[in-house]
């Protein structure tokens, strides 16, 4: 799914319709670990990146997760709206950081010429700060 933003949301709210399966958030942060330790072999040049996807859907399946539980409408809306928007159901400063991890991970995902892939490093910090995130927007009722 590439392009407009508001398409792809409408494409995963079209999925979730039809009853197509997503992993959990656990899921994705059990296959980002696998990729981390590197297990996944087939993977090959593109680990990083796909490290970088999956946290970036796992932080934006957190953010679904939260609109179904409050605001079923925002759910529908490009994700840098769903961002702003969490700074009046999560607080600022969570929603800032959320922001910064989604925004570096975003960049990380897409390949530059002229920028390096992210380190092991980075990718471990994200996915504990995501999996941090997840458990804080999972708490908020």
């Amino acid at each position: 799914m590439t392009g407009d933003p508001a398409r792809r949301s409408r494409q995963r709210a079209r999925n979730r319709e039809r009853g197509a399966p997503r992993p959990t958030i656990a899921e994705r942060f059990e296959a980002a670990d696998h990729l981390l330790a590197g297990t996944v072999t087939d993977a090959g040049g593109v680990w990083s990146r796909a490290t970088s996807w999956i946290l970036r859907l796992a932080v934006e399946q957190a953010v679904d997760e939260l609109w179904a539980r409050r605001e079923p409408a925002l759910a529908r809306c490009p994700m840098r709206a769903q961002l702003l928007a969490l700074r009046l159901h999560a607080g600022q400063e969570l929603a800032a950081r959320i922001a910064a991890v989604w925004t570096a991970l975003s960049r990380a995902a897409h390949h530059h010429d002229y920028e390096l892939a992210p380190s092991v490093t980075e990718l471990r910090r994200w996915r504990e700060q995501a999996e941090e995130f997840a458990e804080a927007l999972a708490a908020l009722t």
